[in-house]
């Protein structure tokens, strides 16, 4: 069982490198890639979500847990919340700057 952990690691940590090394290239060379600013914005974020995932299963270890899904939920109830709180936040910074804009 120790070389599936240390296999499951290693390949989590090289996941979450290759996420990390693209995403700072998208944003430290943004010539490179010829995309658009939203378009940067939009395959950072799809980034960091696939690093989450990459991390919550290689890591935490959510979808092999043994025992009850209660873990499953609360952490599932925890990424949405947060989710909520980020979405509604930058959605009020965009509208503020929006009226706030001569």
């Amino acid at each position: 069982m120790p070389s599936k952990s240390l296999s499951s690691r290693l390949l989590g940590f090289a996941s979450s490198m290759v996420f990390t090394l693209i995403s700072f290239l998208i944003l430290f060379r943004p010539d490179f890639f010829h995309l658009e600013m939203r378009m940067n914005v939009a395959t950072v974020l799809i980034l960091a979500v696939l690093q989450g995932f990459a991390q919550s299963i290689f890591f935490l270890h959510i979808l092999s847990e043994k025992g009850p899904r209660w873990n499953l939920v609360v952490f599932a109830s925890t990424i949405s919340i947060m989710l909520i709180i980020v979405v509604f936040s930058i959605w009020i910074m965009n509208h503020l700057n929006y009226r706030m804009m001569p």
